[in-house]
């Protein structure tokens, strides 16, 4: 596919001021070829994806992830109610769609069942890309891309979603869960994209978390910013114990909303 793999990476800024290399997020420009075949592939799979993406995982439109932040807000307030011990857990991806493998990413394409064209598709269109970066108007010399998702491919957050896939799985069987709801629904995580929140309430619950994230670091080449991650202890949680070296906090924002232990100032947009 020639020029059609390589890409032109833009860095634009978090926060403001950004000062650290970690306050920007690089997002990738691809020519108009490679992101209308890439839309098409991405629109073949969808009709059959409900039943492979974890319903925890929020992730087909911007409007949904307002369900991920009424699972949050229902979780504090079944918390406040029974005054059940339950620890909110927040977690951050170091640059998430970056340091996704390539290997396990098709691995995961083929476990999941998608047709040998397919996956063979996907595998092509990573294999030999290489991308430059721009700062300050000047450009860099070509940069291989060895593992990494890229951000401003249509195919993204299709493919992110499916990588994230085992993780829910593998958090949703092993952590105890919350029933809420009308049909008493166990919810022990909700994730929007790369927002992971899980729900504690246990001291299993917090070691097999830190099993489960070992394991996902080492599977997928992704890795967790405990610095960034954030706990918020609800009901008779006491939040006198780190959770994976996570730290407590009095407030922690998730996709946007800043959420305490107190449903009457929950979902405020920080």
């Amino acid at each position: 596919m020639g020029n059609q793999l390589q890409g032109h990476i833009v860095c634009l800024p978090k926060t403001s001021p950004a000062r650290r290399i970690d306050d920007y997020r690089p997002l990738t420009l691809m020519n108009t070829d490679y992101k209308i075949f890439t839309r098409i592939v991405a629109n073949k799979p969808r009709t059959g994806l409900p039943a492979i993406i974890h319903p925890s995982q929020h992730w087909r439109a911007r409007e949904i992830r307002y369900d991920a932040v009424a699972t949050v807000r229902g979780v504090i307030t079944y918390a406040e109610v029974t005054k059940q011990p339950i620890c909110v857990v927040s977690l951050d991806f170091s640059a998430a769609f970056d340091n996704i493998s390539h290997v396990y990413m098709e691995d995961v394409l083929r476990a999941h069942g998608f047709s040998k064209c397919f996956t063979d598709c996907i595998v092509r269109l990573y294999d030999g890309a290489s991308s430059e970066v721009q700062i300050s108007g000047f450009c860099s010399s070509l940069i291989p891309k060895r593992s990494s998702i890229r951000q401003g491919c249509p195919l993204s957050m299709l493919l992110f979603a499916l990588c994230l896939n085992p993780l829910l799985h593998a958090l949703d069987d092993g952590l105890s869960g919350i029933k809420i709801g009308r049909d008493n629904t166990k919810v022990a995580v909700a994730a929007y994209a790369d927002d992971v929140t899980v729900f504690l309430t246990s001291p299993v619950d917090s070691q097999k978390l830190q099993e489960v994230l070992s394991t996902c670091e080492a599977a997928t080449g992704a890795k967790f910013n405990r610095r960034k991650s954030s706990a918020l202890a609800l009901g008779h949680c006491g939040g006198s114990s780190l959770i994976s070296n996570i730290p407590y906090s009095q407030a922690v924002k998730i996709l946007g909303f800043k959420f305490t232990n107190r449903v009457n100032v929950a979902a405020n947009m920080s």
